[in-house]
């Protein structure tokens, strides 16, 4: 902070956007209050160690340090301030005295502290507990999006001058006219509105996805601590994993780092597709890795995963939750969570149209795996399901009809090839003994929550599989036996 910008803030007084606290000793009761509200309105600035009326009291240097550390672990306490909100506790000098001061951004979370709702009216922090105005909050919050936030010393020598070359190499294979290719960096940073203005309040900057996709490893880390993508193998070594991938930096790097390392680990097959053969690991992981980072919440502290196992890949992605359950691929409309990333990623031909990405994951993922569809849970954190490989009954359908107490005969020719088609636990497919098939089945069931005699339901009633797996269980449980 400049003296010119701390003057003028002592000069304006507490309003909407400013706030002084004491705090010489010890943080004030009011503080998690005022940076609740702060979240949930239009943000602000703190200052630490100013009277209500603007005088300079300054803070106990003898208390600096503790007070400073206490703020950063209640910021990261849920029980304080949920969902939690790390935020940098900056120290100002004015004369022989030492100022703390906390810019807060607007979020695009409705944040509570100790389970309270909090918004700013002028220069108060008001309790909100009636529900119509907290819908009000939860509305205004639809179109804040976080990587809009200003950072006013991010400078663009803060950011990696390589990686804009890198997206100019790359427009240059698919357009050779881009206005990108002879632009100069600010202008790039314009046109993505990774440079912008916030017409509210005046502050103009390079934004928070800015820093994310041109910035340095220091830089991201310093305004994102949290912030990683973790990808683990775990086909053998279920407690650890048998290869990782850790990626803290960059987004572009990490979109391709990420989208070669989890390719790597299966097995190609191609498609044809408008009589252009296709790789479709490329197609499937493309769209999973773009949708981690294109739609992720980056405010929030928790991690990015990716688990490759043995016949699925399963990614946990923070978010911004719009409602709570599975997606029902037939009637879902997307809406942006980080607008201008995406828009970004369009432009390097490295996403689609918005709410494309799972809908193609859905029909390449069928064609790899031979008929298996993820699932796309929405919540707190988004998570995705992807099968890709499907162990079916087939010929060992004979086990099945034992364990069944049913003859070919009793059942017939059509039912017999709804159970050849019947999709298993990837762990089922090499047992061919009736007595560990029994026992593995047991176990199944029983962690599954299912029951032996579905397999007689099935076969002995003229029901097609399609049908069948709308069953509760089934459907929820990826048709295990």
């Amino acid at each position: 902070m400049e003296h010119q910008e701390f003057n003028l803030l002592l000069e304006k007084g507490e309003g909407l956007r400013i706030e002084f606290k004491e705090a010489q000793h010890r943080i004030p009761a009011s503080m998690y209050d005022t940076i609740s509200s702060f979240l949930n309105r239009e943000g602000g600035v703190i200052l630490l160690g100013v009277a209500d009326d603007g005088r300079i009291l300054g803070i106990d240097n003898h208390n600096l340090s503790q007070l400073k550390q206490d703020i950063v672990t209640a910021l990261n306490n849920p029980d304080i301030l949920n969902p939690p909100f790390p935020l940098a506790v900056n120290e100002f000098k004015q004369g022989n005295d030492t100022i703390l001061y906390i810019r807060v951004p607007i979020s695009s979370f409705v944040h509570k502290h100790n389970h309270i709702v909090y918004d700013r009216e002028n220069d108060s922090d008001f309790r909100i507990t009636d529900e119509a105005r907290i819908a009000e909050i939860y509305a205004r919050k639809r179109n804040v999006f976080t990587e809009n936030q200003i950072f006013p010393n991010l400078q663009i020598a803060d950011l990696d001058s390589n990686l804009f070359q890198t997206v100019r190499s790359r427009i240059a294979l698919f357009n050779t006219n881009h206005p990108w290719l002879i632009a100069d960096n600010e202008r790039i940073l314009r046109d993505a509105r990774f440079l912008r203005r916030d017409y509210t309040s005046g502050e103009e900057g390079l934004t928070l996805a800015a820093a994310l996709i041109f910035g340095t490893d220091e830089t991201i880390g310093n305004i994102l601590p949290a912030y990683r993508i973790d990808i683990l193998e775990r086909r053998h070594n279920m407690d650890r994993w048998d290869d990782r991938l850790l990626l803290k930096t960059n987004l572009i790097d990490s979109y391709l780092k990420a989208l070669a390392f989890i390719k790597n680990k299966w097995p190609e097959n191609f498609y044809l597709e408008n009589g252009i053969r296709k790789d479709l690991r490329e197609l499937i992981f493309r769209e999973l890795v773009a949708n981690v980072i294109i739609h992720r919440e980056y405010n929030h502290n928790l991690t990015t995963e990716i688990i490759i196992y043995e016949d699925r890949v399963e990614a946990t992605n923070p978010n911004r939750a719009r409602f709570s359950g599975p997606l029902d691929l037939n009637t879902f409309v997307a809406e942006p969570k980080n607008p201008n990333i995406r828009a970004f990623f369009n432009v390097l031909y490295w996403a689609d149209e918005i709410g494309s990405g799972v809908k193609n994951m859905n029909k390449y993922v069928g064609v790899y795996s031979g008929g298996a569809h993820p699932i796309f849970v929405e919540g707190e954190t988004f998570n995705s399901v992807l099968p890709l490989q499907i162990v079916k009954v087939g010929k060992n359908y004979k086990l099945y009809l034992h364990l069944s107490q049913l003859s070919e005969n009793q059942i017939g020719k059509k039912r017999i090839e709804y159970l050849k088609h019947l999709v298993l636990n990837s762990k089922l497919k090499d047992i061919n003994d009736i007595e560990r098939l029994a026992l593995m089945l047991s176990k199944y069931w029983e962690e599954k929550s299912g029951e032996l005699h579905s397999i007689r339901f099935l076969i002995n009633r003229d029901i097609d599989i399609a049908s069948f797996k709308k069953v509760g269980s089934w459907q929820e449980k990826s048709g295990e036996l």
